[in-house]
């Protein structure tokens, strides 16, 4: 590429990162926003959930993986289950038990859709060519692309489903389910900060301000990071499966 060609072709990059960069900020925003509004509808009921779990004891981490999990195979949004899941126990414990909860209802989800769905979900793919890719991918790209999927990341529910009916391999399937760490991660943090600050409002927390101003600032960062690897793994993905058959038009 010669000189002439590559400044433009530079400015088109330079433009194109800084409004990626500005989409990632404003979506940062939005979402501590949105942790500050469950914060103050939370207030009220912090101790009162805390309270509940104390009471339910070792069954608590139970009935949250079990009823996450169903709640999941009816494609009620993952990301609402994994902020409750930070809510509820905290950062790690949260993201422990929401993991295992995915586990355990991608399992569910596969085996419903291969052997009790099969007909209703081959349907769906049918209206959607495109998310059959995991058929016309090759044996040996398909637990890339099924990570690649899991890291971007496409409808949780749908895509246990498409894979359920799909010629995947049930051990890779699984292994590809650690692509769903980094955004539970996120999600399950902005589930713990909100319960901090509403302890904090509720007058039940008493820790220094740099102890909230590095939480908050952590969720940040957590955020804009999460945001750069669900592009990279867009990217992927797109490399991977023709442009027809782009799965991320319909995930």
């Amino acid at each position: 590429m010669n000189r002439e060609t590559l400044s433009p072709h530079l400015g088109f990059r330079a433009r194109h990162h800084r409004t990626y960069l500005a989409c990632c900020l404003l979506g940062a925003a939005m979402l501590l926003i949105a942790v500050a509004v469950l914060a103050y509808f939370v207030e009220d009921y912090t101790a009162l959930l805390e309270a509940q779990v104390r009471d339910l004891g070792s069954w608590a981490p139970i009935c949250f993986i079990v009823g996450a999990a169903l709640l999941c195979v009816i494609f009620i949004p993952q990301g609402v289950l994994s902020v409750a899941g930070g809510v509820l126990f905290g950062l790690w414990p949260g993201l422990l038990f929401v993991f295992l909860s995915e586990c355990l209802s991608a399992w569910l989800s596969f085996f419903i859709g291969r052997h009790l769905l099969r007909h209703k979900v081959m349907q769906w793919i049918q209206k959607h060519p495109r998310l059959g890719m995991f058929d016309r991918a090759s044996p040996d790209k398909r637990l890339r692309l099924m990570l690649l999927m899991r890291l971007a990341p496409a409808n949780f529910s749908l895509l246990n489903y498409v894979c359920a009916v799909s010629n995947v391999r049930l051990w890779r399937y699984s292994v590809a389910l650690i692509g769903v760490l980094p955004g539970n991660l996120c999600t399950v943090y902005a589930g713990d900060v909100a319960r901090h600050v509403s302890r904090l409002a509720g007058g039940n927390e008493h820790e220094g301000t740099m102890h909230y101003v590095l939480m908050i600032g952590g969720l940040f960062v957590a955020i804009v990071s999460i945001s750069l690897i669900a592009r990279t793994a867009y990217r992927m993905v797109k490399e991977d499966v023709p442009p027809d058959l782009d799965p991320t038009q319909d995930c």
